[in-house]
């Protein structure tokens, strides 16, 4: 059975901004799993909390948060990095943890939480491809989105599109608009970032996040969803870049175009959204097909391979003049 697309242990989803209360708790379970009076008494800075009272802020303050589980014994810790509620213990005492959703596909083995996750294989995974088209290159000095699309794909074939222009609240340079072609006047009418939001967030979740250098575009959204929302985006994350370094070593660049050209795919409106996102998509499908001769299956296999060492460079023989050591004259 195939991993649907609103799996939350797959693909991206949003969950609450981290705040100085759940950094501090954070820190305090790192060291293990803590009763809700000890976890209370040293985030809220509440010695002697009683027992009842902090077992009801400890779970108004981290029960809705991904990065906090309730064990069966009523004690809570931190989950792994990128789990979703749903696939992590989180019972109530004296009860069995829960089993694995209906339907899902699981793997014959229990992982050191006691939990069967769902198998990942990478034929049974959807991704959502990004390209966004912004006013500068950091979010953090007040560069925003003025364009989006988001492709949902499944074996190469797409099941859902998401494309438009944004409103992003302020000038765009020149610059870009001579990159993108992309004016004021095309977006000054178009709904912000805000207003978008809510549909987007529903075309990414549940899916693997994938883009062609998705550092930028995770980092984009990132301060975007978080301004209009208050919450994070979490997930796991793919980039073509990265794969093509692995899958493509021979190849000088592995700038868009380059990877395009090489797997014989055309991109129709460069640096435009829609253009460059189905592009990647097809780049993305060709470049998984690759993955599969390496014998990469799941997503764990892919993962190994964009993450094992490089080989070394060959050196490249100096054109410069060399010392003489002997007598080649004679």
């Amino acid at each position: 059975m195939e991993l649907s697309a609103e799996d939350p242990g797959i693909g991206v989803s949003v969950r609450p901004a981290e705040t100085r209360l759940t950094l501090r708790a954070m820190d305090f379970l790192s060291a293990g799993p803590a009763d809700a009076v000890a976890l209370i008494e040293h985030v809220c800075q509440m010695p002697g909390a009683p027992r009842v009272v902090a077992e009801q802020m400890a779970a108004a303050l981290f029960t809705d948060h991904g990065r906090f589980r309730r064990e069966p014994d009523g004690r809570w810790r931190l989950a792994p990095e990128g789990a979703a509620p749903d696939d992590v213990m989180q019972a109530t005492p004296g009860m069995p943890p829960p089993g694995p959703r209906p339907g899902s596909v699981v793997s014959e083995a229990p992982d050191l939480f006691g939990y069967l996750p769902p198998r990942d294989e990478l034929a049974r995974l959807s991704y959502v491809v990004v390209d966004l088209e912004t006013t500068g290159g950091s979010p953090w000095t007040g560069d925003r989105i003025m364009e989006v699309a988001a492709i949902v794909v499944r074996d190469g074939v797409e099941t859902e599109r998401l494309e438009m222009l944004v409103n992003p609240e302020r000038p765009i340079p020149s610059i870009v608009s001579s990159l993108t072609h992309i004016t004021w006047s095309m977006v000054r009418d178009q709904p912000t970032f805000r207003e978008i939001c809510g549909d987007l967030l529903r075309v990414l979740s549940g899916h693997i996040f994938v883009a062609h250098n998705a550092t930028f575009d995770w980092r984009f959204l990132q301060s975007e969803v978080e301004r209009a929302t208050g919450r994070r985006l979490h997930g796991r994350r793919l980039c073509t870049v990265r794969l093509a370094r692995r899958l493509l070593p021979h190849l000088r660049s592995r700038k868009l175009d380059s990877v395009a050209y090489h797997y014989g795919v055309t991109i129709t409106g460069r640096h435009r959204a829609g253009g460059d996102a189905t592009a990647t998509a097809a780049i993305l499908h060709r470049l998984l097909q690759d993955a599969r001769t390496r014998d990469c299956r799941s997503w764990a296999d892919l993962q190994r391979l964009i993450r094992a060492p490089r080989p070394p460079r060959r050196s490249r023989p100096s054109s410069l003049p060399h010392p003489v050591t002997r007598d080649t004259t004679a």
